[in-house]
Parts: structure tokens; sequence; C-alpha cells
């Protein structure tokens, strides 16, 4: 069996000759869309997402990586902030986004490798020597000529999990729908936790490892520190199997010392990389990457292909139909055959053609569908939570523990909700496929915004504050001071959502075309729509403001009585499920919408471009049935041609996508 890379060889050289026959049918649309798939295989962007805990060591592991010593900042007691995105540039270029705030308006600034450290660590704006406008990050974007990125390998840095900022649990999941593979860190010192279980199981939804494992990769870190390294890495197996639906012992899992890695990059110590194991994770990393990018890549080139090759497979074969027969009846059957077909094409293509009201229909309906799922979901979950913490004393004592327990349930139940959107949106494509016999390309909806968490005004309008509840009135105060910091996450998420569609720019866009410019044109208010991934980035980011600000401010309920905890809560809960419930089903209603919207612009462009092929085809048929004597011998002899070019090639075209659906599945 051939690999990936040999494979990816024997796909750009069909690109030559299905071009060349759809220049010779006029099918120019075909042929842009011939380009777009032949430049992905030659970009090969891909998405490394590297998560994990608080403190587990993702910055070294990505320094010594790239074999960068001090490019991101390291340190036992920093956490990094803001999700920082390194890809590849012929000069270093470092940019921080920084968010609105008051009168003054976001802007991306230009800062040095110097000045990460002040912009970049939380520490550093808690402890008073951040930057001036620290607080202000939202993102970091690093270009830098390195040699590791210049493959195309986007590098994302995710702040950690758990830990004192329990709410980038939330931020790091807001970059989960670009990754095309993620790397989670763990180190050898500290056991998995249960929270830490809980991020990978939705962390091993997003990315499809069930059946994908090569895009999950583990890390343990300070191998060197530790007395048993293969028992370590035992145990996470061990407890990775608590996980539904991975296979643990599929599951690449590479121990490794960042610090004896970076050590050797400075000293040059042979034994240092080989006692820092570095070169068993790059061996498997770096190809595991590629052959994920590229299996993805090479399914979409080798769709296209056989999506052309079959469009102008039709035509040659009705017009050697025609050429085949002496019968006037059958060449009128086909003649007319062919002017229906054109006829129906051009129905679809006007402007009063219904199919767009009914594919917005079809869409409605499983938009009605999924809020009923929400409204049954969500209550169930909330009863779930209600009963927990009656019974388990832990969740009153610890806010942050109860909050995380919202988390999760919401995370769990936004991931069911987004894989029932793809299958609904997938079922109602495919009847439309069939109906306009015009094929989709593949436009799965985005993941759903995690529900926020409740607001000042939701719970103010809905509860006023009674004299006599004092419990009642700080809770109320508590949702005030959130509400500030929901809208400040919302502008660091809607920043993560445009990092999320900046990549898909780059992978759906000529090169020449995908610039700043780009997507700057398609942020909010400045283009025909938002993009759904900033939509969704910007919902996101309320939870994470909200999530920290509103733990900050329940830590005086440990003060409090068993009874009088539960009565607070069961008040404040009351108005916070409805803002949920309204939350999820406005969220869904935005995705389903603007994928509706993508999927009839898609629609429209097949269905010219089928329009186009009919006429075409409608056309030879009719020289066909015109050529007589000489003339005919030399058309029947190019159309034969033709015919055997195309099948072959389609017989090419096939066989190479099976090998590539076994190579996938074993």
């Amino acid at each position: 069996m051939v690999n990936y890379d040999e494979r990816e060889r024997e796909i750009l050289a069909l690109f030559p000759a299905v071009v060349g026959a759809a220049l010779g049918a006029g099918a120019q649309a075909s042929v842009e869309r011939l380009h777009e798939a032949e430049r992905g295989l030659y970009e090969k962007q891909m998405a490394l997402v590297v998560m994990g805990e608080f403190s587990r060591g993702k910055s070294s592991l990505i320094n010594a990586l790239l074999e960068e010593p001090g490019l991101l900042p390291v340190d036992s007691y920093l956490s990094t902030r803001a999700v920082t995105t390194l890809r590849w540039g012929a000069e270093e270029v470092i940019t921080v986004s920084l968010a609105a705030h008051g009168e003054r308006r976001a802007e991306e600034r230009r800062i040095s490798r110097e000045e990460l450290r002040s912009h970049l660590c939380e520490s550093a704006v808690a402890d008073g020597y951040g930057a001036p406008d620290a607080d202000r990050v939202s993102a970091v974007s690093i270009e830098l000529p390195n040699p590791r990125l210049e493959s195309g390998v986007l590098l994302v840095d995710t702040p950690g999990v758990g830990g004192v900022y329990r709410s980038h649990s939330t931020a790091t999941l807001g970059v989960l729908p670009i990754a095309d593979a993620v790397l989670y860190v763990t180190d050898a010192l500290q056991p998995l936790l249960a929270s830490e279980l809980a991020f990978i199981n939705v962390v091993a939804r997003a990315v499809g490892a069930a059946t994908h494992a090569e895009r999950l990769l583990f890390v343990v870190t300070k191998c060197d520190q530790s007395p048993d390294v293969e028992a370590a890495v035992l145990d996470l197996r061990t407890r990775l199997r608590a996980v539904p639906g991975l296979a643990p012992e599929r599951l690449a899992i590479v121990p490794v010392s960042s610090h004896l890695r970076l050590a050797h990059l400075t000293e040059h110590d042979p034994e240092d990389f080989e006692l820092s194991n570095f070169g068993p994770l790059e061996e498997k990393l770096w190809p595991t990457l590629a052959r994920s990018g590229a299996r993805l890549l090479q399914e979409a080139a080798l769709a296209e292909l056989d999506r052309v090759t079959t469009s102008l497979l039709a035509p040659v074969e009705a017009v050697l139909s025609v050429m085949n027969t002496e019968d006037r009846s059958v060449n009128e059957r086909l003649a007319a055959a062919a002017d229906a077909e054109e006829k129906r094409a051009a129905a679809l293509a006007d402007g009063s053609a219904v199919w767009p009201d009914r594919l917005a229909e079809e869409m409605t309906a499983v938009t009605v569908e999924l809020k009923q799922r929400v409204d049954t979901d969500l209550a169930e979950m909330w009863r779930t939570l209600r009963y927990a913490y009656r019974g388990r004393q832990e969740l009153l004592d610890d806010p942050q523990l109860l909050l995380d327990r919202v988390a999760q349930g919401l995370a769990l139940l936004t991931a069911e909700l987004s894989q029932l959107v793809r299958k609904r949106a997938a079922e109602v494509h495919k009847a439309f496929e069939v109906q306009t016999r015009v094929q989709l390309r593949d436009t799965a909806p985005g993941g759903l915004a995690t529900p926020p968490l409740p607001t000042a005004s939701a719970a103010v309008q809905s509860r006023r504050p009674d004299p006599s509840s004092p419990l009642l009135t700080e809770l109320l105060i508590a949702l005030d001071t959130a509400t500030e910091g929901a809208r400040r996450g919302a502008e660091a998420g809607g920043r993560l959502g445009e990092v999320a569609w900046e990549v898909a720019l780059r992978r759906a866009l000529p090169a020449e075309q995908v610039e700043r410019g780009v997507t700057r044109v398609l942020k909010a208010g400045e283009g025909p729509y938002e993009s759904p991934a900033a939509l969704v980035g910007r919902m996101v980011g309320g939870v994470v403001g909200a999530t920290l600000s509103f733990t900050r401010q329940l830590r005086w309920l440990r003060e409090l009585a068993h009874s009088e905890r539960v009565h607070a809560l069961d008040q404040v809960f009351e108005s916070w499920e409805p803002e949920q419930k309204a939350f999820l089903q406005t969220a869904l209603a935005e995705v389903v919408e603007a994928h509706t919207r993508q999927v009839t612009e898609d629609l429209r462009h097949r269905v010219e471009e089928r329009r186009t092929e009919c006429a075409a085809s409608a056309r030879a048929i009719a020289a066909a049935r015109a050529a007589v004597g000489q003339d005919r011998a030399v058309e029947r002899a190019a159309a034969e041609q033709r015919c055997t070019v195309l099948l072959t090639l389609q017989e090419r075209i096939h066989q190479l996508a099976e090998d590539l659906r076994t190579q996938g599945a074993s």
C-alpha cells in the first residue's frame, strides 16, 4: 500500500489531464474548482492545537518542538492568558490583538519577542508589571521563519485548563473547531484529574478521536523528574479508559523532557537529546499531523476530480449513443432527454425557482426539532444539578466545583446538539442533492457556543432583591459583576473565532486573496454577514468572562448554612435555566441559518454550473445528429478517444479513493 506522500503525487499527476479535458469542453467553472482543490494539496494548511492542565509545560514543549528556546515565556508560576497562534513567515512578526474597552477601540499592535511576557502572562497583569494594555489582550499571533512551520503547520498554544484561572477551559474549547489534531499535555508527576478527563471527553468528541485516534496525541512531560516513567504512561492509558469511545491502546502517548531538549539546544550534549525522548515524539508527531491533514485534503481533491470527470463523461457518452445507432426514434429520445435536462437546470437557476424556499423550510424544521431537544435535555441537566448540590456538601463548600459541574454539563450538551445539527443538516442536504441532481460540497455546520453563565440583567429583571433576603441580594451583586466580565470575554472570544475563520479562509480561497484585509471584511459590522466562527467565538467568550467574575464573587457562600446556600442557589438558578434555554435556542437558530445561507450560495453556483454543462451536452448531441459521412466518422473517433481518456482517469480516481478509505480504516 502506498503512503500518503506517494498517493499525493499520484493525485497531483491526475490534475493536468482532467483540467485539460475540462478546458476542451469549455467547463471553466470546473477548471476553477480543480485549481482550488489542487492548490489545497500544495499548501497543506494544518492546525495543531496544544492543550492541557495549568502548569503542565505546554509553552516549554512548544519552544522545544520549534527549537526556539525563549520564544514563549516559561515559568512555573506563570499562566498563558490568551490563545497564541504560531505560523511561518519570512520574518518574525508578533502581533497582539487588543479588545475594545470603554473609549478605547479594538486594535492590533506589533510587539517584540521581549515584550511577550508582559502581554501574555496572567501573573504579569496580576502582579502589576504587565504592559499598559495587557488586560485587553485577546489573542497573540506570531509569524516566524521556522522550518517546522514552513510546511503549513499552524501551531496553537492555549491557556491552561484548571488551575487558578479555571475559566480558561472555555477559552481553550473555543479553538477546537480549527484543530486538525490536538496535542494534549500531561506530566509524569501528577496523575490525570477527573476534571481533565471530562475536558478530554469534549476534546475527543470535537476531533473525532474515536474513529481517528491519530488526531489526539498525548505527551507526558517532566519525565526526567519521574522515578518511573513507564508507570506514569501506564497510569495515563488506564485513566483514559474512562473516556467514552476512546481506545487507549490505539492512542499515541509519548513521555518527554522539554527541559533536557532545551538544554540540548543550547549546550549540544547528545545525551540530553537522547534522554529527552524528543526523537520518538517528533517521529510520531510531524508525520501523524501531515497524514491527518493530507487525508482530508486528498479526499476533497479526489471528490472534485471524480465530480468533474463524471460531468464531462455524460455528454460524451450521450454523443456516442447518438452516433452508434441509426434508429431515428432512439436519437430523438436522447435529444429530447438532453433538452429536458437543460430546461430543468435552467429552471433551477432561474430567480423564481422555489428550491431555496424549500431548503429554508426543511432547515427550519431542523431548528424546531433542535429547540425541542434543548427543552428536554437542558431541563434534565438542571434536575441532575439541583439534586447534586443538595446531596453533595463539597459542591456547596466550593462554588468553583459547582460551576465546573455546570460548565461540564453545558459542554457535553452543546457537543451533543452540535452533532445533531450536523446529522440533521446532512440528511436535508442529501435529500436536496437527490431532488436537484446537483452535488453539494461538504459544508458541515460549525459547533455551538457554550451557553453563558447568568447575566445581571436577566436575573435582576426576573427576581428583584428583597431587603429581607440579603443572600439573594449578594448573589445578584455577583451576577452584576459578572456582566462586565462577560462583555470583555465576548470580545476575546470573537477574536478566537476570527482565528478559526482565517484558517478556514486559507483553506478555501486562492493564496493571493488570503490577506488580513480579507478577514477584516468578514468581521462583525464590516461585511455582508458575520463569520459563523466569529459568532460562535463571541458567545463562547461570554461564558469565559462571566465564569471568572461570577466565581470570584461566590466565595462568600462558604460562610452560610447548608439550607441557606441551597435556597440562595435555587433562587438564582430559577432565572438562570430559562436564560440558558433562550441562549441555546438562539444559538441553534443562528448556526442553522448561517449554514443554510452557505449551502444556498454554494447550491446556486452548482446549479449554474450544471446549467452550463447541460447546455453543452444538448449542443453536442445536436451536432452529432447533424453530422453525416466523413464528418460523422471523425466526430465518432474523437468522442471515443475522449470517452476512453475520461474513463481511464475515473477508474484511477476511484482506485485511489478506495486505497485512501482502506488505509484510513486500518
